[in-house]
């Protein structure tokens, strides 16, 4: 059985449809890309009521692959509430019949569109800014960043009933927003705490 992606409060996310998404991003307008990853790519878009906003379109790869990290990306962030976690502000899931050829025939096959929409953040991730220290930001600003990183990450340690684990924190995962204010961004690898916590994971999967 599919998982209930329905918002419960206002204050979650919205449903949104993927024709919408094609209209807010361009229809996947290449000057719109602001990223690639493993699991997705990253368009900017203009939604009529939430302005800016971050598309991350996730890609088919691996069957059965990309709807669990869908879950498990969204599930992990649509109760996360902190200045700097990035803000998970809408999705989309829509499936849609097409044609396809398999085996020399034209069979109907189900495409599933998938994508979370974040908040803008206007000044792209930290792994552009960083520099040596006679270059960049003063001391100031960098003090701010390193230490809303760290407020980030006691939240998901200390501020949530069940604690998260990023798996995958790393420069290109930290957002910067108009006022240099940082936020952990991509949690495709996180993972709860829980009875298997003392662990240790042995997954390839994420960055080196």
């Amino acid at each position: 059985m599919e998982p209930k992606l329905q918002q419960h409060t206002s204050d979650e996310p919205s449903k949104l449809s993927y024709q919408l998404i094609k209209q807010i991003t361009n229809d996947f307008d290449e000057k719109r890309l602001l990223g690639s990853g493993g699991f997705g790519t990253v368009y900017k878009g203009v939604h009529e009521s939430q302005g800016e906003i971050a598309v991350k379109v996730l890609r088919h790869t691996i069957l059965g692959l990309d709807d669990k990290e869908f879950h498990k990306e969204f599930n992990n962030l649509r109760g996360l509430k902190h200045q700097n976690i990035v803000k998970l502000i809408g999705f989309c899931q829509e499936s849609e019949e097409e044609l396809a050829e398999f085996d020399g025939k034209q069979v109907s096959a189900t495409h599933i569109h998938r994508a979370l929409c974040f908040e803008y953040v206007h000044n792209g991730s930290l792994n552009k800014h960083i520099s040596d220290e006679n270059k960049g930001f003063n001391w100031h600003i960098r003090y701010k960043i390193i230490k809303g990183i760290c407020e980030g990450l006691k939240y998901l340690r200390e501020g949530l009933e069940h604690p998260i684990m990023h798996f995958d924190l790393k420069p290109d995962n930290i957002l910067l927003d108009k006022n240099m204010v940082p936020k952990v961004a991509d949690f495709g690898l996180s993972k709860l705490f829980g009875e298997e916590n003392t662990q240790k994971t042995m997954s390839s999967v994420g960055t080196w």
